[in-house]
């Protein structure tokens, strides 16, 4: 969704090529994510559903809350001198998956958010050329609902899933669908998955070419379809190695119609360019350790974009089963980009190309997140609860950051689910 004043959350999950590797339905037999993300960064908590239930059970009923709570802009980043408040998400996700018949499973997700308080608008130099932020000012009041849709249907050694989805908020529809499949061969050992999808994008800001913004847009739309190919290798009895290429392709409006920036004395429209090409290449290796009764994953993504947006994610897990059926997973990830070709914090004079972005989220910067999860099987009741603490800034990039926005995120999520199977 894009609020007010730009920050755009998505939810992650669904098609993603990642999880996309084995049969589809083992996807029935967990507790699975209930996600909120900033692109790119992967940025909100996930309630990860690691604790499977019976494999007889062949319903599964799934609530999870989740709480994204931003951390306040210090006032020595900002333009008024005055610390500032930031956003806030709750995310209430209902989760309800059936097995039809011995060959074929049904999946919705229901996820209502709302969402409150500012974010960063454009940002402007002091005196001797600091970038200091401006915010959005006035608290900012949404609402969005979505529906998930997946279909899955499974052969002897091949798996077929539909997927479809649409969600709405005030100034915000956007709707998708999906094609997912996977062969499993080698006697059962390697599995091969591909896939596709399209999404469109609809926007209405609100008081778009209105008297107080007369050139922010009124209405504007987008399209994205996406694509992946991976592979899933048992290497041996403990060990599983999958690795993905994913792309797409983004067309229309993809300018944040709340942001502006800062041109030599003036203030322009956010302006970026009408189309995007995204390519990703992510490995993840898992390792069970019988002897210790815990599991390690190790994850590692490389995205690229011709935006000039290269970036580095890795993921650290260890997954450690407790008696009493307990199961801790404590959790770190780094993440390191650069910025966008046309990127800059403010512009001492007009582009040539006419393009311009003071967006955090386009600037060189890098993040550590570190989270702590815990779960607990009660028969054919799962408990979870997760806490996550993220933090941005030029410091954690991979190379040196001159100018760091002032804009870059710190946040912390508390969420927690309980689902029944049966």
């Amino acid at each position: 969704m894009i609020t007010d004043k730009g920050i755009r959350i998505d939810r992650v999950g669904g098609s993603s090529p990642a999880s996309s590797s084995g049969r589809a339905h083992q996807a029935l037999l967990a507790l699975t994510a209930a996600a909120l993300a900033i692109p790119a960064t992967n940025a909100h908590a996930q309630a990860v559903g690691d604790v499977p239930t019976s494999s007889g059970d062949s319903t599964l009923l799934d609530y999870r809350y989740a709480g994204y709570r931003e951390g306040d802009i210090p006032g020595s980043k900002t333009a008024s001198g005055q610390r500032s408040q930031r956003y806030d998400v709750d995310s209430h996700q209902f989760r309800a998956a059936t097995r039809l018949g011995a060959a074929s499973d049904l999946t919705a997700d229901i996820t209502v958010e709302t969402m409150s308080g500012a974010s960063p608008w454009f940002i402007i130099p002091d005196a001797k050329g600091k970038p200091l932020q401006v915010m959005s000012g006035a608290s900012i009041h949404d609402f969005r609902q979505s529906l998930q849709l997946r279909a899955d249907q499974h052969f002897d050694d091949l798996s077929g899933s539909l997927l479809a989805g649409y969600s709405s908020e005030r100034d915000y529809r956007t709707s998708n669908a999906g094609l997912e499949g996977s062969w499993d061969f080698n006697g059962g050992l390697s599995t091969l998955s591909g896939g596709g999808g399209y999404t469109r994008n609809i926007l209405d800001p609100t008081e778009g070419q209105s008297a107080r913004f007369p050139t922010r847009i009124a209405h504007a739309h987008n399209d994205e379809g996406n694509g992946f190919i991976g592979v899933s290798q048992v290497l041996t009895q403990y060990t599983v190695l999958q690795t993905s290429l994913s792309g797409g392709i983004q067309h229309g409006d993809l300018s944040d119609p709340y942001k502006l920036v800062y041109v030599d004395g003036n203030t322009r429209n956010d302006t970026r360019p009408g189309n995007r090409r995204l390519l990703a290449w992510t490995t993840r290796l898992r390792q069970d350790i019988p002897k210790l009764h815990a599991a390690l994953h190790i994850d590692y993504r490389f995205y690229s974009d011709n935006w000039g947006v290269n970036a580095h994610t890795a993921e650290l897990a260890w997954y450690q089963s407790l008696p009493y059926r307990w199961v801790v997973v404590p959790r770190l990830r780094w993440y390191s980009q650069s910025q966008a070709d046309f990127y800059q914090p403010y512009y001492s004079s007009l582009q040539s190309t006419g393009l311009y972005s003071c967006d955090y989220r386009l600037s060189p910067f890098g993040a550590l997140s570190e989270s702590f999860g815990i779960y607990k099987r009660l028969g054919g009741w799962s408990l979870s609860v997760r806490y996550e603490h993220y933090d941005s800034s030029g410091s954690f990039a991979l190379k040196h950051v001159e100018v760091e926005n002032p804009g870059l995120v710190k946040f912390q999520v508390f969420s927690a689910g309980i689902a029944k199977a049966f």
